[in-house]
């Protein structure tokens, strides 16, 4: 016979902890235990879908017919799992069930009784649209699942719940398609997540990093995205989803170089307008990545390049300025970084007047005061601005590290550092792989997903005839 579930050891799991409560419950002339933790459950659904049934029982029989009659009906709620340990019981209570204990028997009942208190879906703050869905992922998982499901009504897509981390006990939903994604990959992701055997994995440095192996780069190996419609059209491309309860942003897997500067408004305009925003965002990236270098080289090293009326304006503009080219731009980079963490810091208000004040002190004052040159002010906050067109701020992140050891190069060797420092960017990029695609995708012989041109969604609509007559191609 099986050693019965002890409502004790469940208590003494909790101690004294303040929101457990644990209370006798009479039915059918019998006490009965019940457990559950506030803030986690909603009272009135307890008292509704377990208490009253319990108490209006009918009279008679046994322990075991009690727990037999609760199980299959007397109990009017829509969830009912039979638990055995007193580990699982514990598990239950965390995840919102109303347990309910039958001395001498050696399983219990847990109902779900969850609070309804969640945040709505509201449109996505980072990932801004125009056209676009306005539902955004929230903390709870659950809820994430059902807006995904409410984009793609496919029975073909599957989610797989893992419980990660030993103390947090974090709900994780590893989300794809039957028939569009790699079972391989698949296997993969969940493989990685089982064998985490951490304490903690509720932040989002803690997902990145023990799901790809925390390697030495500042380029991103996930990428995540707040939005719903991103993350089913992800999924139907092949891609690997993961939801984590408590984050509300949803991360996919495999990713490169394509994919990160891809936007979700690509696909709510037309393909020749897309396509051309595609190429505008690659000149972004490396005037953002070199120009900064660019002038540092082209000042300090090679001002034969210039046209002499150019040459003219930046060495008059310089003969009051104390500090070399390279100080310059290090100064303006550096203080461009410090007034953009400075407003994200603050509310959103204040820091945007931060921002503001910031702007034109460093700016304008700093020219002022003969300490920066006009153009070097000019490089750096064109530099600065073709980064916010890049889609991905973890990936933007990633640049503007490396834009700063693209001026320290051209500061030591002119056009040599910076083609150093870009053969050793690419260097870098090439020996990266996510989930073993190669990251410089589509420039890559591999090509693992994303294009700089947007690809046509229809290529022939109906008759072919008909289409011709009515201007469609």
């Amino acid at each position: 016979m099986n050693q019965p579930l002890s409502a004790a050891r469940v208590e003494a799991a909790f101690g004294e902890s303040g929101d457990f409560v644990a209370r006798d419950v009479e039915a059918a002339g019998f006490r009965l235990r019940l457990l559950f933790v506030d803030g986690l459950v909603t009272g009135g659904f307890i008292s509704e879908y377990v208490v009253r049934p319990l108490a209006t029982a009918l009279t008679g029989g046994s322990m075991e017919q009690l727990l037999e009659r609760a199980r299959n009906g007397v109990v009017y709620n829509a969830v009912c799992q039979v638990v055995e340990r007193e580990e699982d019981a514990v598990s239950k209570l965390l995840n919102g069930f109303a347990v309910v204990c039958f001395p001498g028997e050696p399983t219990a009942l847990a109902f779900e009784t969850k609070t309804t208190v969640n945040r709505s879906p509201a449109p996505p703050e980072v990932e801004n649209t125009v056209k676009g869905a306005k539902d955004a992922f929230t903390e709870n998982m659950r809820v994430n699942t059902g807006l995904v499901r409410r984009h793609m009504r496919s029975a073909d897509l599957r989610f797989t719940q893992l419980v990660v981390g030993r103390q947090t006990a974090t709900n994780v939903s590893v989300a794809w398609v039957r028939g569009q994604t790699d079972p391989r990959l698949v296997e993969r992701t969940v493989r990685r997540l089982r064998e985490l055997e951490i304490d903690s994995f509720a932040t989002p440095a803690a997902v990145e990093e023990y799901l790809t192996g925390s390697r030495k780069t500042a380029f991103p190996l996930l990428q995540y995205t707040e939005r719903t419609d991103r993350f089913v059209t992800a999924l139907l491309a092949g891609r690997v989803g993961i939801l984590v309860d408590g984050l509300p942003l949803a991360y996919l897997a495999p990713v490169n170089l394509g994919r990160l500067m891809d936007s979700p408004e690509d696909l709510s305009r037309d393909f020749v307008s897309a396509s051309a925003i595609r190429v505008l965002r690659y000149g972004a990236l490396l005037l953002t990545l070199l120009l900064p270098g660019l002038y540092v080289a082209v000042a300090a090293f090679h001002q034969e390049m210039i046209p002499t009326a150019l040459l003219l304006s930046i060495v008059q503009s310089k003969q009051q300025v104390p500090f070399p080219t390279i100080f310059e731009v290090l100064f303006l980079l550096l203080a461009f970084e410090i007034l953009q963490e400075a407003g994200l810091q603050l509310p959103q208000s204040i820091g945007q007047t931060v921002s503001i004040i910031g702007g034109l002190v460093v700016g304008t004052a700093a020219v002022e005061a003969k300490l920066v040159s006009p153009a070097a002010l000019i490089a750096v906050s064109v530099a600065g601005i073709c980064g916010f067109a890049l889609p991905g701020r973890d990936f933007a992140d990633a640049v503007r590290i490396w834009r700063l050891i693209a001026a320290v190069f051209a500061s030591l060797a002119g056009l040599f550092g910076l083609t150093a420092a870009f053969l050793l960017l690419i260097g870098h990029l090439s020996g990266l792989q996510s989930y073993g695609a190669s990251y410089l995708a589509p420039f890559s012989a591999a090509s693992g997903g994303g294009a700089v041109l947007r690809r046509r969604l229809v290529t022939r609509r109906g008759n072919p005839e008909d289409a011709a007559q009515e201007g469609l191609p």
